[in-house]
């Protein structure tokens, strides 16, 4: 099968057009013997293609270790590693987390992570899953690294039909069902119960049961919701209406004896962390046997706000607040011209203006530097507003030029309004079908970004700085074997321009003299489910590096990962138990050595880390082990499921992080090193799911 765009589609139209038309043939015999006729008739939505979870999906949803999250099982996909520990943003193929985009049903997304680890989104409303990793085409903007292309599934046509799902760190309801003849909806909201496991006013201990001098205000807590809406206004259009929201929050006092305190005093005090979004977006979906398009407009907005260093009648401390609104308008149209050309056109304009206000201590550094603390400026305050309005206009051509060859020739325009900076980037991918079940695929691209706001602003950074830059480069091999079992390999190349170099002791704050490059392979073998299990294995070879070009000094990049091997593995025991494991082992990531103890200039009888070489050591490998079983069964004549989680099965400490230990400290002679693990230990998690 070589695919042409709305190839598949156009397919599927005519053989529910053929079936209409076979079923409601009538014998001559029949209308001679004036015999009653039954008519049977077909009604096609073509919504009711998405409403369903892919098979790819719904081995992600079912992966151990990532609590039914398919997001989070991302994780154990080739080229994706957590940069600074599980609980991290992930990197891909040697890029930043910062470098990625995040679309959610065709819209741009707020964050799709909360910050306790689960991603955003109730399991039951993923319909599929696309991870871009490099070399992608031309409907996507605004990104030098991977691109995260999520698509919540359309309501089913069926009763109102609710959802209640339990498990130790959430509670969820998800409510869906038909309205009327051509509408249907689902509403899904999640609360985290987080909560019920910290007591206000408690002070947290540490691992080894010491007092941590962190004082519990307002327990860490999330929560989300999603909905939509769809009218099948007929065969080949649809109208959706979205929306999705989510905030995380968290507030805790922190004593002249923790860490943070004593590491930094202006840290002592009553600290408020509250992040938030809310979107909603508006789509029209259209699909005939040539033409299919898509075109809406999205509402977006996102707060952030942080407060710290609050001691009652002494000081009200310090903030930041971030504050984003975005109203995005977007179209793509893909036209087949014939069986072997095709276009597709994208476009779209994003309105956008971040409100930044701070009072705050001035912190210069990127992600060159082993320890931002270190780098504080004076004390200052303001608010600036900025209007940071982008666009693009991308074309792209599909040929089939030969039985065993294909192309896709793209380019896309796309500028932006604070920098006023504009970029023609070409796109291109060429594959080569060897037979029906192998090919080999290339691909070229060049990719660009607009700075962080925090680099860029004025006040605090410098707003002469040029956009990212990146080219991507890959070579790839897949092929479909018998029983249901596949392969693939890809080699990759990034190049990386144009990145920030925090400049102490400058008024500019930050240059472009940083460039990049990231390079590996992918492997992945792939058993889809056949004999009752299915697994993968993926194994990623990577180097990430960064050279600051004002010192000439080549380093490694804070998440480069050497090796990467996930092993996932799903059994159906019986028609009511199925389990599986997920096993994960990598190198560890670079870290800056502390080489020794210094007197804090600013704070006397305070002290702070001498570092070493930037980057240049690694901590111990990383691996660890997680199962889960999930049984089907009947709770008062209701469908239900339970689901058994272990996670880090042998309890395996994987380090992640080093600092000094600074309650331990009393001089520069105490060099006293405290490590601290990726995550947790072994942990259980038990999840009960109840449908009426």
């Amino acid at each position: 099968m070589r695919p042409t765009v709305c190839f598949p589609l156009s397919l599927l139209y005519l053989a529910l057009q053929s079936h209409a038309v076979q079923a409601n043939q009538v014998s001559a015999e029949e209308i001679k013997n004036n015999t009653p006729v039954e008519h049977i008739e077909v009604r096609h939505r073509r919504s009711s293609i998405m409403s369903e979870i892919t098979e790819d999906a719904q081995k992600l949803v079912s992966m151990p270790g990532a609590m039914g999250d398919p997001l989070q099982a991302a994780f154990a996909l080739p080229g994706v590693v957590a940069a600074g520990g599980s609980m991290s943003a992930p990197a891909v193929r040697g890029s930043s987390p910062q470098d990625n985009i995040f679309e959610v049903d065709f819209m741009p997304a707020g964050y799709i992570f909360h910050d306790f680890g689960m991603s955003i989104f109730n399991r039951n409303l993923i319909q599929d899953f696309k991870l871009y990793s490099a070399g992608y085409g031309t409907s996507y903007s605004n990104a030098t690294g991977a691109v995260f292309d999520v698509n919540l599934r359309t309501p089913k046509y069926q009763k109102i039909k609710t959802t209640l799902d339990f498990s130790m760190f959430n509670a969820g309801l998800f409510v869906e069902g038909q309205i009327t003849e051509n509408t249907a909806f689902y509403f899904s909201a999640r609360k985290s119960t987080l909560p019920l496991f910290f007591d206000e006013g408690d002070e947290l201990e540490d691992e080894d049961g010491e007092l941590t001098g962190v004082t519990v205000n307002e327990a860490p807590d999330d929560n989300d919701y999603q909905g939509k809406f769809i009218w099948d206004v007929n065969s080949e259009n649809s109208i959706i209406f979205s929306f999705t929201g989510a905030q995380d929050k968290a507030g805790a006092n922190f004593s002249q004896r923790s860490e943070f305190a004593l590491k930094n005093p202006d840290y002592q005090g009553d600290a408020v962390f509250d992040r938030k979004f809310n979107s909603q977006s508006l789509i029209w979906d259209h699909a005939s046997n040539k033409l299919s398009a898509k075109v809406g407009i999205g509402i977006l907005n996102e707060t952030e706000r942080l407060e710290y260093g609050q001691v009652a009648t002494l000081s009200e401390g310090f903030y930041q607040q971030a504050k984003d609104k975005q109203i995005s308008y977007k179209a793509r149209v893909n036209y087949l011209i014939n069986k072997t050309n095709s276009l597709v056109f994208d476009t779209a304009y994003f309105d956008s203006e971040s409100d930044f206000s701070y009072d705050m201590f001035h912190y210069i550094c990127t992600e060159l530097d082993p320890d931002c603390d270190l780098n504080q400026g004076e004390r200052i305050a303001d608010r600036s507003v900025f209007d940071t309005d982008s666009y693009f206009v991308a074309l792209s051509h599909i040929w089939q030029f030969h039985a065993d060859w294909q192309s896709e020739i793209g380019v896309q325009w796309q500028g932006n309004k604070y920098t006023d900076e504009a970029f023609l980037m070409p796109r291109i991918a060429l594959s080569y079908y060897v037979n029906s079940d192998s090919t080999i695929t290339a691909k070229f691209g060049q990719y660009n970004r607009m700075q962080d706001l925090e680099v860029i602003a004025p006040v605090i950074g410098n707003p002469e700085l040029d956009s990212q830059l990146s080219n991507h480069a890959t070579l790839g091999f897949s092929q479909h074997l018998a029983d249901e079992w596949s392969w693939s390999i890809e080699g990759y190349y990034k190049s990386m321009e144009n990145l920030p170099l925090a400049l102490q002791g400058s008024e500019q704050f930050y240059s472009n003299e940083v460039e990049g490059r990231a390079y590996g392979v992918d492997l992945l073998v792939n058993k889809n489910k056949t004999d009752k299990w299915y697994g993968w294995v993926a194994i990623s070879y990577a180097k990430s590096e960064r050279t600051d070009l004002r010192q000439n000094i080549t380093r490694d990049y804070y998440a480069d990962t050497p090796l990467v091997v996930n092993i996932v593995f799903n059994y159906q025991i019986n028609e009511l138990w199925n389990g599986g494991f997920n096993f994960t082992a990598r190198s560890g990531q670079a870290y800056t050595p502390i080489v020794g103890v210094r007197e804090n200039p600013d704070y006397e009888g305070r002290f702070l880390p001498v570092y070493g070489e930037p980057f240049s050591e690694r901590f111990a490998n990383y691996h660890r082990l997680d199962i889960r079983f999930e049984r089907e069964l009947k709770f008062y004549d209701l469908d239900a499921q339970l689901i058994l989680e272990l996670m880090n099965v042998y309890g395996q400490d994987n380090v992640s992080h080093i600092d000094l230990d600074y309650q331990e400290i009393n001089s520069v002679n105490d060099l006293i090193i405290k490590e601290q693990t990726d995550d947790f230990s072994m942990r259980p998690s038990i999840g009960f799911s109840v449908s009426f």
